[in-house]
C-alpha cells in the first residue's frame, strides 16, 4: 500500500504555508492539497523518502516566487468570477423580460425631465438620494448583514466580500464629478432631448449596477462562503 499524508503531516503543511506568508485559509487548503499530492507521488517512486525531503522537492517546483504567484492567481480568479457575475446580473435588465422594467424606468425618468424645466434639480435630487442611500447602506444594512467569521482564520473569499460590499468609496467623488460635468454644459444643451435621454439611461443603468454591487454580489459571495466554510461562520 502506498504511503499517504497523515493528519499530523497535513497540519505541518498548513504551518509551512503560513511560514511562507500564505495566511488565507482557502488558499492554504488548495496549496496543501497540491503539496500533499506531489509528496505522495514522490513516495510512489521512492517510499523511503522523508516527508521533509518530499516537501522540499515539491516546494522547489513553485520557483523563486514561492506561493506568491499562486495567491495572486487566486485573487484574479475570484475578481474575474464575481465581476462576471455582476455584469451578468446587470445585463439581465437589458434582456427579456426585465428589459421592460428598465425601459419603463428610463422612459419615466425622461418624461420627468420633460415636465420639469430645471432638469438639473432632478439630477441633484438623484445624487442626494445616492449619497444618503450609500450612507444608510454602509452604516445600517452592511453592518447588520456583513459576513461574520470566527476569529483565528482569514479567507480570500471574505476579502472579496469586503471589497464588493465596500465599493461605496468609489461614490465619494461621484457628486463632484457630476457637478463639474454639468457646469461644462450650457443651459441649452442640458435641455436637449437626446442628452436628457442619455442621462436617463445612465441614471437607471447606474442604479442597477450599484444595486448589483452592493446587494447581489455580496449575497452571492456570502452564499458561496457558507457552502464551503459554514463551520467558520458566526
Amino acid at each position: 500500500m502506498n504511503r499517504q499524508i497523515t493528519q499530523e503531516e497535513s497540519e505541518q503543511l498548513f504551518q509551512f504555508c503560513r511560514r511562507h506568508y500564505v495566511y488565507h485559509y482557502d488558499v492554504q487548503i488548495e496549496l496543501v492539497d497540491h503539496l500533499a499530492s506531489a509528496i505522495e507521488e514522490q513516495w510512489e517512486e521512492n517510499p523511503e523518502l522523508s516527508f521533509d525531503e518530499g516537501l522540499k522537492n515539491s516546494f522547489k517546483k513553485f520557483g523563486i516566487h514561492g506561493f506568491s504567484k499562486i495567491k495572486s492567481q487566486k485573487v484574479k480568479e475570484l475578481r474575474r468570477k464575481y465581476n462576471r457575475l455582476l455584469w451578468h446580473y446587470f445585463l439581465e435588465f437589458y434582456r427579456w423580460p426585465k428589459v421592460i422594467t428598465t425601459f419603463v424606468c428610463t422612459l419615466g425618468l425622461f418624461l420627468l425631465f420633460q415636465l420639469i424645466e430645471q432638469s438639473r434639480w432632478i439630477i441633484l435630487g438623484y445624487l442626494v438620494l445616492l449619497t444618503v442611500g450609500t450612507m444608510f447602506y454602509y452604516f445600517g444594512i452592511h453592518i447588520k448583514t456583513r459576513l461574520k467569521i470566527k476569529p483565528g482564520k482569514s479567507f480570500l473569499l471574505a476579502d472579496q466580500y469586503n471589497r464588493a460590499s465596500q465599493a461605496f468609496v468609489l461614490l465619494i467623488n461621484l457628486p463632484n464629478f457630476c457637478f463639474q460635468t454639468f457646469n461644462l454644459l450650457d443651459s441649452h444643451s442640458i435641455e436637449n432631448k437626446w442628452i436628457l435621454l442619455s442621462i436617463s439611461f445612465f441614471m437607471v443603468a447606474l442604479t442597477v449596477l450599484l444595486y448589483g454591487q452592493f446587494f447581489y454580489v455580496p449575497q452571492k459571495i456570502k452564499e458561496h462562503f457558507l457552502e464551503q466554510f459554514a463551520e467558520f461562520a458566526l
